[in-house]
């Protein structure tokens, strides 16, 4: 059952306590198994999402609901191996229940998780979604300076600067190693293009971190890097299913994950977007998140 189908969202916090004898002892005992973290269940459904962090001139938080950058609907498939997703530009002009048309962005400014939740289930023809992920910059960027860093094509000079929004990218073309910061960087990175453009580096990114999660050394380091990591993460997981998920991702053949851009078309007279609801229905159900009887229309 997904947290529309009657699980509350009031219990979106941070992940909970957790060590590394913790992890091992769950890792020992089978806790982290995708069948036992989820009670058996062959699928999840979980709403990822970067959210911005609004500062003064003094860099201090001032908005800690703010605005989406980043809105992943991601499906681990555990039977079949393998993981299905769409991404959502922020950009989106939808329906927020009770809010009236906006962009898909200002939903978690609006409402939270759990006004998020139910736009982007609305949007995408009424999936039920299990879990919510609500990921910081902050724990972002520890993360993957605890795993070393992860390997980039950057495919052109990447040259920005927002100190409203602590965003600093200054960043070379070619291949190359890049810590915490300049990862961040590299994802939320769009002044000179579009919104698909910085999709498509996400897509990117996920692909090394995929490929770094691989390497035993960063494996084992994996409890420390999680531990780290919910410190500024907040979701409706606990420990081992944060710990099964990523164990999961490892196990992941070459090819096994997809995800794709939600169809949308640009508008003449703005910067918004509107979905293409017939390529998107047809998105839907290719990707499996729609059953064959399912209604074929998205909002």
């Amino acid at each position: 059952m997904g947290v529309l189908g009657g699980t509350a969202l009031g219990y979106l916090t941070f992940a909970g306590d957790g060590s590394v004898r913790k992890a091992v002892v769950a890792y020992i005992r089978g806790d982290i198994q995708p069948d036992v973290a989820f009670a058996g269940a062959h699928t999840q459904t979980i709403l990822l999402l970067g959210a911005d962090e609004d500062r003064d001139n003094r860099k201090r938080v001032t908005q800690n609901r703010a605005r989406t950058d980043t809105i992943v609907v991601l499906k681990f498939d555990f039977k079949n191996y393998k993981v299905e997703g769409v991404s959502i530009p922020r950009d989106t002009f939808v329906r927020i229940p009770d809010r009236g048309w906006a962009k898909i962005n200002a939903a978690h400014a609006l409402g939270g998780p759990e006004l998020t939740v139910r736009t982007v289930s609305q949007l995408l023809g009424d999936i039920p979604i299990d879990h919510v992920v609500v990921l910081s910059y902050k724990s972002f960027e520890k993360m993957i300076d605890m795993m070393g860093g992860v390997e980039i094509n950057v495919e052109k000079r990447m040259k920005y600067d927002d100190n409203w929004g602590d965003l600093h990218v200054d960043l070379q073309p070619g291949i190359q190693w890049l810590n915490g910061e300049q990862a961040l960087g590299f994802v939320r990175f769009r002044h000179s293009d579009s919104d698909f453009a910085r999709i498509d580096r996400q897509k990117q990114f996920v692909q090394s971190v995929k490929n770094r999660l691989r390497e035993p050394g960063v494996w084992l380091q994996a409890p420390n890097i999680l531990n780290e990591g919910i410190r500024h993460l907040r979701t409706t997981m606990g420990y081992e299913q944060l710990l099964s998920i990523g164990y999961f991702g490892r196990q992941l053949p070459e090819g096994s994950v997809r995800i794709e851009t939600l169809p949308v078309m640009e508008s003449r007279r703005s910067t918004d977007l509107y979905v293409d609801r017939k390529r998107a229905s047809d998105l839907m159900r290719e990707l499996g998140f729609w059953e064959t009887n399912q209604a074929s229309t998205a909002n």
